[in-house]
């Protein structure tokens, strides 16, 4: 306790200073009736003080509360001596069982009651059997390790959520991570395979009309081509991890669907698909809706099993709807929807400045997303 007193901070709250001060003022109530009235106030003027530090040493008012209460007792002139000073030793106590632990806690408490029990038993009616010491003194201190053990268990449970909310963010900024990386991979597959056969289409006009008066442009559109790509690799560069390998394989589109389709239904999940329109739709935009029904898919299959699932894809002039609606079983709508692929599925549709609505719907879960489509030019 010595080596606390030396580094404790001595300034207090003035929550603890008006308290401290209201019990010194109870406690120096009743102090008439000591034997020495004047001496009692003065040892209560020093000790009700202590109070302000209950927080930092609970130890220093615990036992100087306690001793004042011991001279009252012991030399009281009568059966009782003041009983207000019991008021300082009720509040140390319950602060020093609230704010103390291990050894210190065992010590403070053993020592404590070893006081009260020497102060009932000091005065002019001794009574050894007499059990009541014990339990003025332990209806204080139990409160106050219950409020200790509360106090703990709510700390722990706010330190464990705040380690599962950086845990769950960590993971969210993984898979934009990873979804970023995948996007920015299909983006140059489809864009940089659109610029190459305009390049290449330049190349070969310019080259089988020599003469022709527009080669100056064809030859512009050529350069142009080239540096776009080589722009394109190196901001999409960029946002690709340097461990991510290049995948050579073709990308899926709207006509893959189907297959898709066969391979989840042959995992064990019925689904249907439905395709109305048949505008062409440009590969980023149906390489986005590939992904995001391949990812509903596996959510619906993942989290609510084997349910009815169908799958809906509306071509129109202005944009391309795609739905997928799966039946929730049990207790699947709290967990089908916190998996990390929305998080992808939200990452493609705002790339092609769409819209994306995901969440329960009556008895079903639904993923819904709207990717608006460039204006035909006729």
């Amino acid at each position: 306790m010595l080596s606390r007193l030396r580094t404790a901070q001595w300034r207090t709250p003035p929550t603890e200073a008006a308290l401290a001060a209201v019990v010194t003022a109870v406690m120096a109530a009743d102090v008439g009736q000591a034997a020495h009235p004047f001496l009692v106030l003065a040892l209560v003027l020093m000790v009700g003080p202590t109070l302000a530090w209950r927080l930092r040493v609970p130890e220093l008012p615990l036992f100087a509360a306690c001793l004042v209460y011991l001279y009252a007792e012991a030399t009281a002139p009568g059966q009782f001596g003041p009983q207000t000073l019991y008021i300082g030793v009720l509040v140390a106590l319950y602060s020093a069982a609230a704010h103390l632990g291990g050894r210190r806690a065992w010590i403070a408490g053993a020592g404590s009651l070893v006081l009260v029990w020497v102060a009932s038993v000091a005065g002019p009616e001794v009574d050894v059997a007499d059990f009541w010491p014990f339990v003025i003194w332990g209806a204080p201190w139990l409160v106050g390790r219950l409020a200790r053990r509360q106090s703990l268990q709510a700390r722990a449970d706010g330190v464990r959520a705040a380690v599962l909310l950086a845990e769950q963010e960590a993971q969210t900024r993984d898979a934009a991570s990873r979804e970023r990386d995948r996007i920015a991979r299909e983006l140059h597959d489809v864009v940089a395979h659109s610029v190459s056969l305009m390049v290449v289409q330049a190349g070969a006009e310019r080259l089988s009309h020599p003469d022709s008066p527009s080669r100056p442009a064809l030859e512009s559109i050529e350069t142009a081509g080239r540096q776009a790509l080589v722009e394109l690799r190196t901001m999409l560069g960029v946002l690709r991890s340097p461990d991510d390998a290049d995948v050579r394989d073709p990308q899926p589109d709207l006509a893959s669907l189907a297959s898709l389709v066969e391979q989840v239904r042959a995992a064990g999940l019925p689904v249907e698909l439905h395709v109305t329109g048949d505008r062409a739709v440009p590969a980023g935009i149906a390489l986005a809706a590939y992904r995001i029904v391949q990812e509903a898919l596996t959510n619906a299959l993942r989290h609510a099993g084997a349910v009815p699932t169908t799958v809906e894809l509306e071509v129109s002039v202005n944009e391309l709807c795609v739905e997928v609606r799966s039946r929730l079983r049990g207790s699947a709508a709290a967990s089908i929807g916190s998996g990390r692929g929305v998080v992808g599925m939200r990452e493609r549709v705002a790339l092609h400045d769409g819209a994306l609505d995901a969440g329960p719907e009556g008895d079903c879960w639904v993923v819904r997303a709207r990717l608006p489509l460039p204006v035909l030019v006729t």
